[in-house]
């Protein structure tokens, strides 16, 4: 006859409680049906384990040594319990994380103080780089989650969309181009351009839409996304770069649409083949709630994010 845990349950417990009545308040069930239980685990075993001395169940040496045994299974059981527990809470997990400068922001302060404090015991990397430097970090399994931009340009694994904007101008609130419903590539002919570098999504796409509008740049500077916000916003020129970027910018800035429309997306991308980690996911899904709600709470309006306006 095999062993049944229901019979090893009812043995640890009348062991524990003491006596037969006890085991079966325990284990929400009648005497009889304890008594029978522990009847068939003796057979089982074939072992004689308690002197039964009326309603008594006095434990037998045999029962005593068994009885080590089975706590040594419940302590396992618990371990298993433990272990499940600590996977649910990332308990020990090690998550490395590689951000575009325009998420970077949402990441640090939206996300990281909440995850951090749900799982104290986690650690984490969490680096801003380029687009392709992400790329090339996710493809050779470094980094357990990126999060770029999107774009025709893009090589690597596919990603999955955070979020599809479109491309905004920033430029300073005086500048003679601010009271403007929108900025055309041919605006920009006749003011310096501030624009990303050249490997950017961004950049490739802007290029390709001068390109096509015969237009050039008088001086233009190039530099990096948040640079672009910050020259521009210091009356240098205009500069082309993401929504996302452009809202996270702190100090005084103008923001319009630009025409024609570049499609900017912000993507999630994962090591080839990785298997799925309930972390990355839940970072993913946040920064994604996160990214819409930024977004979302520009919809009616963008012109002019400066302090002054947001009071208005």
């Amino acid at each position: 006859m095999r062993i049944n845990p229901r019979q090893v349950e009812a043995f640890r417990n009348v062991m524990l409680a003491g006596g037969i009545t006890s085991a079966a308040e325990l284990m929400n069930i009648t005497q009889p049906a304890v008594s029978r239980l522990i009847r068939d685990f003796e057979y089982a075993v074939k072992l004689k384990l308690f002197e039964r001395e009326g309603s008594r169940f006095a434990p037998r040496d045999e029962a005593v040594k068994l009885y080590r045994e089975v706590e040594r299974l419940y302590l396992g059981l618990d371990q298993i319990g433990r272990a499940a527990d600590d996977i649910k809470t990332a308990k020990g997990s090690f998550l490395r994380i590689g951000s575009v400068p325009a998420l970077s922001p949402l990441c640090a302060n939206e996300i990281l103080p909440d995850l951090t404090s749900e799982m104290p015991d986690i650690s984490i990397v969490f680096d801003t780089e380029s687009t392709n430097h992400i790329t090339d970090m996710i493809a050779s399994h470094q980094y357990d989650v990126g999060f770029v931009f999107g774009g025709a340009e893009r090589k690597g694994p596919p990603g999955e969309l955070l979020a599809k904007t479109t491309a905004v101008a920033v430029l300073s609130p005086d500048h003679r181009l601010a009271r403007n419903e929108a900025i055309s590539v041919k605006d920009m002919a006749d003011c310096r351009a501030i624009i990303p570098g050249r490997k950017t999504p961004l950049r490739i796409s802007f290029e390709q839409i001068a390109g096509r509008n015969a237009v050039t740049f008088k001086s233009p500077i190039e530099t990096s996304i948040a640079n672009c916000c910050a020259l521009a916003a210091k009356g240098m020129g205009v500069g082309i770069v993401d929504e996302i970027s452009a809202l996270s910018f702190g100090g005084e800035l103008t923001i319009l649409p630009f025409k024609p429309d570049i499609v900017v997306s912000y993507l999630a991308i994962r090591p080839p083949q990785a298997p799925k980690s309930r972390v990355v996911e839940m970072f993913t899904e946040r920064l994604k709630e996160a990214v819409l709600k930024t977004l979302g709470a520009t919809n009616a309006g963008r012109r002019d994010s400066s302090p002054a306006a947001a009071k208005q």
